[in-house]
């Protein structure tokens, strides 16, 4: 998988968020979502090191606390596909747009057994919605990619977030979000 987009633009600003990305993908301090990925890397036998996974990090306030330290594993041996159009630059009244150009990756992310190249990580919560979704733990499943040269703006390329329930106290809360990588 290649991982040169992510190394040259590590930092994610989030705009469009629909279902349950709206409450994962959010800043609670009210201001923009962002976090920035930090390479780990493992020496390979040949002596090299490689770039193995991606550590979440963010300013205060910008993400919620259980994305902190957050490891992303590439994953997948499909390339991305492309969307059916180039969306346009983003702002509120286009996520009718959004929403139309990525609902059928946004689907395939969905999948348990997609084969699309992607960043993938586990994030633990706990839900605000019964007495027992306060007291046991619930994992869903990050998966990120990167859209190259799919915007018409000045910066083209897009990371397209998606949530989907993975293990625990279980609730329907897919959700998806995405912004320019900077």
């Amino acid at each position: 998988m290649d991982l040169s987009n992510w190394l040259k633009t590590p930092c994610v600003d989030i705009d469009f968020r629909e279902n349950y990305g709206k409450k994962l993908l959010h800043a609670p301090n009210g201001r923009r979502p962002h976090f920035w990925l930090e390479p780990k890397k493992v020496c390979d036998p040949l002596g090299e090191d490689q770039v193995v996974q991606f550590r979440a990090h963010y300013p205060s306030g910008c993400m919620l606390h259980n994305w902190a330290e957050l490891l992303f594993t590439p994953l997948g041996t499909t390339e991305v596909p492309a969307l059916p159009y180039k969306l346009p630059k983003w702002s509120p009244d286009k996520e009718p747009v959004y929403a139309e150009a990525l609902d059928r990756l946004i689907a395939e992310l969905y999948r348990d057994d997609t084969q699309i190249e992607r960043l993938e990580a586990y994030l633990p919560l706990f839900l605000d919605q019964s007495d027992k979704s306060k007291r046991e733990a619930t994992i869903d499943r990050v998966r990120m990619v990167y859209l190259a040269d799919a915007v018409e703006s000045d910066n083209p390329n897009l990371v397209l977030i998606v949530f989907a329930y993975y293990s625990g106290y279980q609730v329907r809360q897919n959700g998806a979000g995405s912004g320019p990588p900077t």
